[in-house]
């Protein structure tokens, strides 16, 4: 690979790892933590998992005894969701164009899981919880 262009890839890699520690500040999350293989985002109030490819948005968990036992208790609340054998069906009504402007615009587009409500914004669509089907 040219040198130049290497370079150009490795300057591209950081300002995108910038411009996701920059987002997450913004929104008030002063660091994550991994449980179980999930990145939690944490604020200091509250938890939120990152689930990617899927989004889930109701299920924050407030901090009362410590960020670690907010991770564990929101980790417990998120295993139907992380089991679920997800049926998903397209987003087409009016009424969900906010979570169709989150679509990242690649691969199947933005669908819902008619069993546990999850979102899975575009990619490929996860099968049972997170894992993504195999590809080739």
């Amino acid at each position: 690979m040219n040198d130049d262009l290497r370079a150009q890839l490795e300057l591209l890699e950081r300002a995108v790892a910038d411009l996701a520690k920059a987002s997450k500040a913004a929104l008030g999350f002063v660091t994550s933590l991994d449980y179980m293989g999930i990145s939690f985002n944490v604020s200091r109030r509250f938890v939120i998992a990152d689930l990617s490819p899927l989004a889930f948005f109701h299920l924050v968990e407030y901090i009362d005894d410590g960020p670690g036992m907010a991770v564990v208790n929101l980790y417990e609340r998120l295993l139907p969701l992380l089991s679920c054998e997800h049926r998903w069906t397209p987003l087409r009504r009016t009424a969900d164009a906010h979570v169709r402007s989150l679509a990242t615009g690649r691969g199947a587009g933005p669908h819902i899981c008619k069993v546990c409500t999850a979102y899975a914004l575009g990619g490929n669509l996860p099968v049972i919880g997170r894992t993504l089907p195999p590809t080739g």
